[in-house]
């Protein structure tokens, strides 16, 4: 039975961490539309923008603790 709990959480982690990574490329990209790159963008797309940087950076947050999550039940550090 443990070792069916372990299982869960290793896929948790692999999920998380992949979420992260996903999730992070995301918001630089949304980033890059909303400021650097704006002049290159419609209006709608930059409100589109800015509406899914929070979004992102919301699905990234949830993501960092899952992972936390996951490490904590695998008796591994948490950083």
């Amino acid at each position: 039975m443990n070792s069916a709990f372990n299982n869960r959480y290793i896929r948790l982690l692999r999920m998380s961490n992949i979420a992260m990574a996903i999730t992070l490329m995301l918001l630089v990209s949304t980033v890059l539309i909303c400021y650097p790159f704006s002049e290159y963008f419609s209006v709608p797309t930059q409100i589109a923008s800015h509406i899914l940087m929070i979004v992102i950076a919301a699905a990234l947050k949830i993501s960092y603790v899952s992972r936390c999550v996951a490490l904590h039940e695998l008796r591994m550090e948490v950083r």
